[in-house]
């Protein structure tokens, strides 16, 4: 365990930085364990008792992705998986067994009975080995869920959508664009052949279509009741997708022009909300919300919090919080009939997201925002909404979803973070969960934790497939037990870690204020940094070393309080600072690093030195620079991924092959002040260029622009912000921080 002294290391970077530590297991239990692509811990080394937890400052966290195709399950199509019959985990290649009628649970060290048909080879009449069976040798496995397993029948994928149609929504042109977007990808809605589709539109009103197959055009009901909604049959509404297929093109086609020349100013969304849960109560399934103002009248009528100088001072819970408990009180009744609300929020002025996303975070659901959206003025954010949207609507999904963990006995659930409604300590509603869906536990140790050298942590998720089919996938994570604090420091993903203290740092900000969230991450930084240097080997000199493991930990931490989000000055409204706290956590870790430590490439001589990918393939990308000005200079052409965005600076006296060759400019001076995206040149420089783009953006379920910066225009202030280890006018640098964690360490 080699220490570090942060003062003299100068290079924390390396191209493999995210890159989860492998737990410490031997290598027959390595091959079987689940990828950390699907399931990461802060510990790779968990501790073996209360005490150890408490010293290390740390804490203990999985972050798992229920519905992950990292990892392609083992499908297991002959048998139920049995439970453990004290904890409930299911067998996994973790356990033991003792003969051919025992097996030991290694969450727990219940011994279990064999059933007699686990092990028992209908071909050959015989019993197998037990470490032949495919589900003993796989970490994800996957099988139909048995008909005890149900409370209903399987039900068909639904879709309803929701469209904001007043005349600040029809201004900003978003409709034609969406509709056009779902028109393109109709076909590749998830599905089968009984999926379900529906429409509705709103403003002072709301608007229902009868799409049944047989009309030879849309009709459109009006409900203008605006305290009770009565929604008409159900089966006019919701329709099958392939029988209506061409009345649900032409209303599709129809909608921008219909509310074209509207000039109701009212947005009704609340009413447009409970018709729609009314609408979806009996099926559930997935309800997209598309607004664009502020609700202002009606249930769910919200009115202005932001002040006029919304850039003033740190925020508190006040501002922070939801301004009603309507859209949370909503939520939590849509999760119980397992609707899922995705909000595609198009505003450009201030819509309470506080509120709003409450319709998201309680069903499992997800939050776009677009500010400043408008279909002439902001093409950037066109290109966003679209590619965005497409992957919203093709990505894979399952419904009626929900998620039990299981753990080895000592450990005990503490918090969760995440999209989802907490149903007990061990089980969680999922109306519907996707591959971009994303859960953090926190987890504590008593003192009853197993004497065993291993424990796991396992996810089952039982959901309906887009099949129609009720199954349930497991996923086993296996990680060692250790004793001491050198161990458990060798062992620490600082990555994983630093996802969870954000999650901290946020929950804290809703629910104190952004100002103490800070204050305690410098706390625990400072606490974690003190420990370790009370078992190092030099306790009382002024050196500040930290073990391999957490070298990085306080560069992390310092860019997650520089922020935008968590800046006092940043020129954000109040709705972008609490949807890039929402992004954080939301989105997957890989996403999230670069909001918190963005990655700065140089890239106007690795396009020239690069090798160009195989179709579908990615590149290697360059080596990672400090966030520093001193990494930059006038003659280079800079790449900066911030997870939301991107930004290329390019030097007033950059080489002119690469103005000409991937910008398309004869010369510095003709470059265009404002880009959103790379040309497409006919060119290996520009095949290359925009190859690392897409590498970069990969992964990522939101579409990061690519801003193109010049040395000498305003935006270039955008560009330096995210070097966050130099001093700025209202923040430290990286080495005044070291100071201020030297000054609480030392003394």
């Amino acid at each position: 365990l080699k220490p570090v002294n942060l003062f003299q290391e100068k290079s924390l970077l390396t191209a493999d930085a995210a890159r989860p530590p492998e737990p410490n297991l031997p290598l027959s239990l390595r091959k079987k364990n689940c990828s950390s692509n699907i399931i990461q811990c802060t510990m790779t080394n968990v501790p073996k008792s209360e005490l150890l937890l408490k010293q290390v400052k740390l804490p203990l966290a999985f972050i798992f992705h229920p519905f992950s195709h990292s990892q392609e399950p083992c499908m297991i199509s002959n048998m139920t998986l049995p439970q453990c019959t004290q904890c409930r985990a299911y067998i996994n290649p973790f356990v033991t067994f003792l003969n051919q009628q025992q097996w030991k649970c290694v969450a727990c060290l219940a011994l279990n009975t064999v059933p007699g048909a686990f092990l028992f080879d209908q071909e050959t009449g015989g019993y197998q080995d037990s470490q032949t069976l495919p589900v003993l040798q796989h970490p994800v496995v996957e099988f139909y869920a048995p008909p005890e397993y149900l409370d209903r029948p399987p039900q068909p994928t639904v879709y309803l959508f929701a469209f904001d149609v007043s005349s600040n929504a029809m201004d900003s042109g978003y409709l034609q664009i969406v509709c056009q977007t779902l028109l393109e990808n109709l076909d590749r809605l998830p599905g089968s052949h009984q999926t379900r589709i529906g429409i509705i539109t709103f403003d002072s009103t709301v608007h229902f279509y009868n799409l049944q197959e047989g009309l030879t055009q849309p009709r459109m009901m009006i409900v203008s009741d605006t305290e009770d909604v009565v929604v008409p049959d159900e089966e006019r509404l919701l329709v099958n997708l392939f029988r209506s297929r061409e009345l649900i093109m032409s209303l599709l086609k129809a909608l921008p022009k219909m509310f074209r020349e509207s000039s109701k100013t009212e947005c009704t969304l609340g009413l447009a909300l409970q018709a729609a849960q009314k609408l979806l109560s009996s099926t559930g399934g997935r309800l997209s919300v598309f607004v664009t103002q502020l609700p202002n009248t009606g249930c769910g009528e919200l009115q202005c919090r932001e002040d006029a100088d919304h850039t003033a001072g740190p925020l508190g819970w006040q501002q922070l919080a939801p301004a009603t408990d309507f859209y949370k009180d909503l939520a939590l009744e849509c999760c119980a009939q397992h609707i899922a609300v995705d909000l595609f929020l198009l505003s450009g002025q201030y819509s309470d997201l506080a509120s709003l996303s409450c319709l998201s975070r309680y069903t499992c659901g997800s939050v776009y925002y677009y500010p400043k959206f408008h279909y002439i003025y902001n093409e950037g954010q066109v290109e966003k909404l679209q590619r965005e949207l497409q992957h919203y609507l093709t990505r894979l999904i399952g419904t009626e979803a929900l998620l039990r963990i299981s753990y080895t006995q000592g450990l005990v659930f503490h918090a969760l973070y995440g999209n989802s409604f907490l149903q007990s300590s061990d089980q969680f509603s999922l109306p519907v969960v996707t591959q971009d869906t994303v859960l953090a536990v926190q987890m504590l140790l008593d003192d009853k934790f197993v004497e065993w050298p291993f424990m796991i942590f396992q996810s089952s998720l039982l959901y309906t497939s887009i099949e129609g089919e009720r199954l349930v996938r497991i996923q086993t994570y296996c990680l060692p037990i250790v004793n001491s604090l050198t161990e458990v420091y060798a062992g620490i993903d600082v990555v994983a870690t630093m996802g969870m203290l954000s999650n901290i740092a946020v929950d804290s900000s809703f629910t104190s204020s952004q100002a103490n969230a800070k204050e305690d991450l410098v706390d625990t930084v400072s606490e974690i940094l003190a420990t370790y240097k009370s078992i190092s080997a030099t306790p009382h000199t002024l050196e500040l070393t930290v073990p391999h493991s957490l070298q990085r930990l306080p560069l992390y931490a310092l860019g997650l309080l520089k922020m935008p989000a968590f800046q006092t000055d940043a020129l954000l409204t109040l709705d972008e600072r609490i949807f890039a706290m929402y992004q954080l956590m939301t989105q997957p870790l890989p996403c999230v690093m670069p909001m918190i430590y963005p990655d700065l490439y140089r890239i106007d001589t690795f396009i020239y030195e690069g090798s160009m990918a195989s179709e579908g393939e990615s590149i290697i990308k360059p080596s990672p620079l400090h966030l520093t000005i001193d990494n930059l200079t006038l003659q280079g052409a800079f790449l900066i991924n911030c997870g939301s965005a991107l930004y290329i600076w390019v030097g007033r006296n950059c080489n002119s092959d690469f103005l000409e060759s991937v910008l398309g400019a004869s010369s510095y001076k003709s470059l265009a002040p404002t880009m959103t995206q790379l040309p497409v040149l006919p060119n290996p420089a520009s095949v290359l260029a925009q190859q690392l783009i897409e590498t970069v953006r990969k992964g990522n379920p939101l579409y990061p622009l690519c801003y193109i910066i010049k040395d000498d225009k305003p935006s270039w202030a955008t560009f330096v912000q995210h070097l966050i280890e130099d001093h700025s006018e209202s923040a430290i640098s990286y080495h005044e921080f070291l100071l201020l964690l030297q000054q609480r360490v030392c003394n």
